[in-house]
């Protein structure tokens, strides 16, 4: 299993980017995020991607609260009712899911957890022409050249933001 997002995974280092703000480095398998309790979401999230051992696996999973970090202190499934976010995977489910089999299907669930997930308008993060348009063009060359891609995302804040 992967202890999470790896800085020597390129043949260049590649740090995961530390904000200004206070953050708590989460491990997942593949991906790490550095959240803001502060904010109660990610700051930024990395993952490293190998094209060449993508696994295919159906969409299953259900969202999580993450244990190290006390449920008042994550968005949970509140923040998304009764409004037009969508709960947006900030680490994609597909990104993380390489490796053997046990590894790809721990991957896909950790992208679950409320810590990998950000508000997002749901025609922005459902639009094939923006958020997973992009997604998919990611994964796709990854998969086309069996290359090996560390991709970083984060959500925007705004001071008055409400979180």
């Amino acid at each position: 299993m992967s202890g999470g997002y790896s800085r020597d995974f390129l043949r260049t280092r590649l740090e995961l980017p530390s904000p200004a703000a206070t953050t708590v480095l989460l491990d997942y398998t593949h991906f790490s995020v550095r959240f803001r309790v502060a904010r109660k979401l990610a700051a930024i999230v990395g993952v490293n991607i190998n094209g060449k051992e993508l696994v295919p696996l159906a969409r299953e999973g259900s969202w999580h609260l993450d244990d190290r970090i006390r449920q008042e202190q994550q968005a949970g499934p509140d923040l998304y009712k009764n409004n037009a976010f969508d709960r947006g995977h900030l680490v994609r489910r597909l990104d993380p899911v390489w490796g053997d089999a046990a590894t790809a299907k721990k991957a896909n669930q950790d992208t679950f957890s409320y810590t990998n997930a950000a508000p997002q308008i749901d025609d922005f993060n459902q639009g094939k022409e923006l958020w997973v348009g992009l997604e998919d063009h990611v994964l796709g060359h990854a998969d086309a050249y069996d290359a090996k891609l560390s991709v970083f995302t984060g959500p925007v804040f705004l001071e008055d933001d409400p979180l």
